[in-house]
């Protein structure tokens, strides 16, 4: 019986029974997983925490066939200091509800685990709202393009994500950007994440362009994001 050792991100749980929990993990080197956890809810506190969601944990388990069989877990970093500030966590659990439903079984993404970590990281220390928009305007172009997906910039102020990308005319289900959108998308698109930090731009061009990524997600995952669920002051 061969064991394996590896980091990961508790993403969802769901309980059953009187003691028992399944949890799904986004690990570093085998993607998402689901665990059975028998009795973890009649463990010791220090072991329920390990298993909570948001909370990276060591995991050691072997596979038999399919399934991942855990013999051991261990709390690496509980995000104590998220779950202590309301619109962090929110925040925390929009990620993880987009991770839970985009990902597949089995399927490796050590970039996006580990761009995933450092977000969460950021949110630890972070409380400024402005910063937090940009965080989730990073993160979803982030998803964008792991998903394969991808848009042209071009001219015009009409956005169509059916024709991914901008045009001078309206087209179907397309979205009006005004002059700072617009140069929000492209720094975004061109990596100057900075510049939009340390520019003055309005927060609330800065939600509209959030809003424009989820969008956009939505439209071509199937999926229905939805930020406002989590955060007040999102339309």
């Amino acid at each position: 019986m061969k064991l394996f050792d590896c980091r990961g991100i508790i993403i969802n749980k769901r309980d059953f029974g009187e003691a028992d929990r399944y949890i799904t993990i986004f690990t570093e080197n085998f993607g998402k997983i689901s665990v059975l956890l028998k009795g973890i809810r009649k463990s010791k506190t220090r072991e329920q925490s390990s298993a909570d969601i948001l909370t990276l944990s060591k995991f050691t388990f072997y596979k038999k066939g399919e399934n991942f069989i855990l013999t051991n877990i261990l709390t690496l970093d509980a995000y104590r200091e998220i779950k202590e500030n309301i619109e962090n966590l929110y925040i925390s659990l929009y990620f993880l509800s987009i991770l839970n439903s985009i990902l597949v079984e089995n399927n490796r993404k050590k970039t996006l685990f580990s761009i995933t970590e450092k977000t969460l990281n950021f949110l630890k220390d972070n409380n400024d709202m402005k910063k937090n928009y940009i965080l989730i305007i990073f993160y979803l172009y982030t998803l964008v393009k792991e998903e394969g997906l991808n848009f042209s910039l071009g001219n015009g102020e009409f956005f169509s994500f059916e024709g991914n990308g901008f045009f001078q005319e309206e087209k179907r289900y397309s979205y009006k950007v005004n002059k700072i959108e617009k140069e929000i998308i492209e720094k975004v698109v061109n990596k100057r994440i900075k510049d939009i930090i340390n520019g003055e731009y309005p927060l609330k061009d800065i939600k509209n362009v959030t809003l424009l990524f989820e969008r956009y997600l939505n439209f071509h995952l199937g999926t229905e994001f939805k930020l406002k669920n989590y955060l007040m002051g999102v339309e």
